[in-house]
């Protein structure tokens, strides 16, 4: 039951709004001044508050500045006499969503109550919905202590910060690495850390429109412009405004966009097909590629000015061959993420799936990694898995003997970004893989009691499949 705060010295007044909100549903409190007021959102946060702008020790509006210093987000509603219009006006400006205007009609009084809810209700949604965004953005693909992945992170961070610069253009970034390495997931890492992560997230995908729909779709078109021309139509570009555009694949673009395409990013300007009107556009240009873009330039497919303007800001991601104990740790997170999905249990990966895993160079990285445990979880009730399991050859490849072998730990004390606990949890979790999971064997390994190890693995939060026991 939504409950509702009503603010008015006058105790009719007051008693009315109480009674027809009651009707309609609502829970009240009802408070006859400023102070009181205050106090009552304090103790508890209302789901909405009717606010006289004209109280004994106060201005209703003074209490919507209280409300909004204090982080309590509550959609206010200010109810104001007539002739004081204007300061209604002004305290929507100071953060209220509506006004009433008295006297009251009740029935008025609940529609616009239950408004005041529905946006405050589309509100906590959105947030949600933008939450989720960024923590999906700092998902799996971006797991690692790899220090060429924490290189290419912060290089994004650092790129997100960069204020925009109408001058100077559209600010650019260029995804490299091959494919499956994540370079979509860095790009919204990017746009969801940057000044317009509110607005949209285009991504373009150069190797699934037909070159001669490409402009079209890109820079829109005007109704007339060509045959099925039925309606103007924004392009991708002007979707972007006040977001970013992610322009996938980017090596496969025609010649003839390359060109206007540069002309944006250099002047954020630019028409529709068909039309003489110049439009304006602000948005972040992020590009993508696995392949090799000066060998383009230098065979002449690729224009030299687009290359190097894209390259104003080059980031790259490292295959997952280059990537060391990350391998494992994506494994774990795929496994139990698959097995959350499909309502299965986790199976413990054995020293030959481990080693298969490990000696694998996967071509299609982190992309191939999560779908060969998808796959494998699907098909197979094992509680335990083997290379067989998994498909793929028990050991030996590119990367054989990487799971129980040496194990090299990268810490990178120069950037300070290290810390004991950082370096106890690697040593810790590379132990637990080599060891297969049991905690006895690890403790054994590093010479601890397995009581010191177990105080550790949970102190550290340490996801462990033991098959020894608790």
């Amino acid at each position: 039951m939504p409950d509702i705060l009503i603010v008015d010295d006058e105790e009719n007044v007051a008693y009315a709004l109480q009674l027809a909100l009651q009707r309609a549903g609502h829970q009240c409190r009802v408070a006859h001044s400023l102070g009181h007021g205050w106090e009552a959102a304090q103790q508890r946060h209302p789901d909405a508050a009717l606010v006289d702008l004209q109280l004994p020790d106060g201005a209703g509006i003074d209490l919507i500045g209280r409300l909004r210093e204090a982080g309590i987000e509550s959609p206010v509603i200010v109810i104001t006499a007539y002739g004081t219009v204007a300061r209604a006006v002004e305290a929507m400006k100071s953060g209220a969503v509506d006004f009433l205007q008295k006297p009251l009609a009740m029935e008025e009084v609940a529609l616009t109550v239950g408004r005041c809810l529905e946006h405050g209700r589309m509100r906590r949604q959105l947030e949600a919905y933008r939450e989720a965004q960024r923590l999906d953005v700092g998902g799996a693909q971006l797991i690692g202590t790899c220090t060429k992945l924490r290189a290419a992170i912060e290089a994004a961070e650092r790129v997100a910060t960069i204020p925009a610069d109408p001058s100077a253009g559209l600010t650019v970034a260029l995804m490299l690495g091959e494919t499956g390495t994540g370079k979509e997931l860095l790009a919204r890492h990017l746009h969801a850390r940057g000044p317009k992560a509110d607005g949209p997230f285009v991504h373009v995908n150069s190797t699934t429109i037909p070159d001669a729909l490409f402009e079209s779709e890109l820079f829109g078109h005007e109704r007339g412009t060509f045959t099925d021309a039925r309606d103007a139509k924004k392009g991708l570009v002007e979707i972007a405004h006040e977001g970013t555009l992610f322009l996938d694949e980017i090596g496969d673009l025609p010649a003839a966009v390359q060109a206007k395409l540069l002309v944006v990013i250099e002047s954020g300007r630019f028409r529709r097909l068909g039309s003489t009107r110049e439009r304006v556009v602000s948005a972040r240009v992020i590009a993508a590629t696995n392949a090799d873009l000066k060998a383009r330039v230098e065979q002449g497919r690729f224009r030299a000015d687009l290359y190097y303007r894209l390259m104003q800001f080059p980031i790259e991601l490292p295959p997952l061959r280059e990537r060391g104990e990350d391998l494992f740790l994506l494994a774990d997170f795929f496994l139990e993420r698959a097995a959350r999905k499909f309502h299965k249990p986790a199976p413990m990966l054995t020293a030959s799936a481990l080693s298969a895993i490990g000696g694998y160079a996967w071509p299609g990285n982190v992309r191939e990694l999560a779908h060969v445990l998808q796959r494998s979880l699907l098909l197979s009730d094992d509680r335990e898995w083997t290379a067989a399991t998994l498909g793929l050859p028990a050991g030996g490849g590119a990367n054989a003997g990487r799971a129980f072998g040496p194990v090299k730990l990268e810490l990178d004390f120069a950037s300070g970004a290290i810390t004991l606990d950082d370096a106890q949890r690697r040593v810790i979790e590379a132990a637990l893989r080599h060891c297969r999971g049991s905690v006895s064997e690890a403790a054994r390994v590093l010479g601890v009691t397995r009581g010191g190890l177990r105080h550790r693995i949970e102190k550290l939060g340490i996801l462990v499949r033991n098959p020894d026991g608790p």
